[in-house]
């Protein structure tokens, strides 16, 4: 996984009065890395159905579709995977839902502290040594750290990590599971994200595919195709550019 992991943010969407199925429609035009629909306002019925309305779309596109936070919605839209928090359903219990539902289930936890990302490699360090075979109900398939910059997206928002902090973060990541996925969050722009693909894999972006306030839908949804084209191609080509010591994972 390298480049953009875009974010479906239904807020946001809402406040630019476009629909969010349209608007991923216009993201996957990109072809990016991951495609995540966000609806933390949104009731149960209405997360699911518009993640079965994005997923015949992302999967024309061949693009791994992720709900957020929501494993049991994940499974019964048949989502490639689902992105969880710290105060989510812990990696394991969406494992035994997914394996229950005989579901392949791709899970992405979030972190945003030094102490999160040790106590999230130490089980992967510990499954490791006892020569897991890549089956665990710990297994993770990436990790995320941010948020890299200041950020809008959260009513909360964690302290910032920044770029010299993501290094580090990621050549911890990489020594403890060589390969594993990182993925930026939180702020990333068109213009930082070659500094931030220089340093990890994926960067999780949400404000900076939005169209300007006001513009109609349909010269909306063409800027949307724009910003994601522009946004996959800078973190795919810096990523490209960097020398692997440089690179926290690939």
């Amino acid at each position: 996984m390298r480049g953009l992991y875009a974010i479906v943010d239904t807020d946001s969407l809402a406040r630019r009065g476009l629909d969010p199925a349209a608007f991923a429609e216009a993201v996957l035009d990109a072809r990016p890395a991951a495609i995540q629909l966000r609806d933390k306002r949104g009731g149960a019925a209405q997360t699911l159905s518009l993640l079965r309305a994005i997923q015949p779309l992302a999967a024309r596109a061949g693009v791994p579709l992720f709900a957020n936070d929501r494993a049991d919605l994940a499974i019964l839209a048949r989502c490639d995977g689902v992105h969880v928090g710290q105060d989510d359903l812990p990696v394991a219990a969406v494992r035994r839902l997914a394996q229950r539902a005989s579901v392949p289930l791709r899970v992405g936890l979030s972190t945003h502290t030094s102490a999160q990302i040790e106590a999230a490699l130490r089980a992967l360090s510990e499954l490791r040594d006892a020569g897991d075979s890549g089956d665990s109900l710990e297994r993770l398939d990436y990790v995320a750290i941010g948020p890299i910059f200041a950020t809008s997206s959260k009513e909360r928002p964690d302290a910032v990590v920044g770029l010299e902090g993501l290094a580090s973060l990621c050549a911890l990541v990489e020594r403890v599971r060589p390969g594993l996925p990182v993925v930026a969050i939180g702020g990333i722009s068109l213009e930082r994200a070659a500094e931030v693909g220089a340093r990890c894999s994926v960067a999780a972006i949400i404000a900076a595919l939005l169209p300007d306030q006001g513009t109609p839908a349909p010269r909306a949804l063409e800027e949307v195709s724009a910003r994601a084209r522009a946004l996959q191609q800078a973190l795919a080509l810096a990523g490209a550019r960097a020398a692997p010591a440089d690179r926290g994972a690939r």
